[in-house]
């Protein structure tokens, strides 16, 4: 029954954040686009021949600009609710709105390449940084502790894209791993390639790149933590007992120590998926991240609502249960802590992060 009310109270906070974000969003879309370009869907305009009401009251009908924006924001939600993220629309030659179709499809893959560089990454970074953080913290000032935070401290210095674009050189003298494109795991009939193999072969140097970015922070973390644990009570009390080094470590030191990696883990999914956007460019993936860069960023020359919204809702989406997976993480490491009511949450929880 806790677990249940728990698990509701995060996702109601959870949607309060989703309805924020397409808020945000909706105010800043009507904030820039005020002007519709209507010599982009009209040539004889750009030709010099006066804009005609009809055409005005499309453009304006196009970019949403003639409806309620209240009634347009709870439209949306309604629509979310059921799975619909919008569809596009466009002006046909004849100079009248046609639906092209929905949205969400568009992104299907995009997401499913953003998340498998971010999981994949993710978990490769734990793996290595427990047991690199672990060795530095629990002998401070040895040559091993001097070699680990030197190399920590040339990757915190190195950018995302330089990183992507030596380990892609690397790999592509190798010539046993591919540099370039995504691959899905499950295969689709119009896809060139797919599977496991094919989806993780890809994946590696992606996955590489995202550890190295993100290793240098867990592991001075993490050391961080075995040097102030290391020396607790309870540590010199398993050790009296005849605990080797090792065993004190992974059963003692550790999982105090991922309380810490857990946490920052949740807070840093957000940046997380801004380094996916120079992964996936160094390694030409099409990813949500790029996706957002395309459509946000100046690649489109203007804005489309629908298009706007979905990248805004299915990256707070990964956030969101992002956030929600690293609390019960949290929870099944510390049993404690994890499962209280959320105005009792203390700080060094995650979940405070929204």
């Amino acid at each position: 029954m806790r677990v249940a009310r728990y698990l509701l109270w995060r996702a109601l906070r959870g949607v309060a954040v989703l309805l924020t974000m397409i808020a945000l969003t909706m105010a800043l879309y009507f904030a820039v686009e005020t002007k519709p370009p209507v010599m982009f869907f009209f040539p004889a305009v750009s030709r010099g021949q006066p804009v005609t009401p009809a055409e005005l009251k499309v453009v304006d009908h196009l970019f949403y600009l003639d409806r309620s924006k209240v009634g347009l924001y709870f439209d949306y939600v309604a629509h979310l609710a059921r799975g619909d993220f919008g569809r596009y629309s466009t002006i046909d030659p004849d100079g009248k709105l046609v639906d092209v179709g929905p949205v969400a499809p568009l992104y299907l893959r995009e997401v499913r390449a953003t998340l498998s560089i971010l999981v994949g990454g993710a978990i490769l970074v734990l793996l290595l940084s427990l047991p690199l953080g672990a060795i530095s913290g629990s002998r401070i000032g040895s040559w091993r502790d001097r070699v680990i935070s030197f190399g920590a401290l040339v990757l915190v210095c190195t950018h995302p894209m330089m990183l992507g674009l030596i380990l892609r050189s690397g790999g592509g003298r190798v010539n046993w791993l591919p540099t370039t494109g995504y691959c899905p795991l499950v295969r689709g009939s119009s896809d060139p390639c797919g599977g496991p193999v094919d989806w993780a072969s890809h994946l590696v140097l992606p996955w590489l790149t995202f550890a190295l970015l993100f290793l240098a922070l867990y592991t001075r973390m993490v050391r961080a933590s075995v040097a102030e644990t290391i020396h607790e009570d309870f540590v010199r009390t398993a050790r009296a007992k005849g605990a080797s080094q090792a065993r004190v470590l992974g059963r003692h030191v550790l999982p105090s120590a991922s309380l810490r990696v857990l946490t920052m883990v949740g807070m840093e999914i957000g940046t997380a998926i801004g380094v996916c956007i120079y992964i996936e460019s160094a390694f030409g993936i099409g990813g949500i991240g790029s996706g957002a860069v395309s459509q946000l960023g100046g690649g489109n020359p203007f804005l489309n609502l629908p298009s706007d919204l979905a990248i805004v809702v299915l990256i707070t989406l990964i956030v969101v249960i992002g956030n929600l997976v690293v609390d019960l993480l949290y929870a099944t490491v510390d049993p404690r802590v994890g499962v209280e009511r959320g105005t009792q949450r203390t700080k060094s929880l995650v979940g405070g992060v929204f």
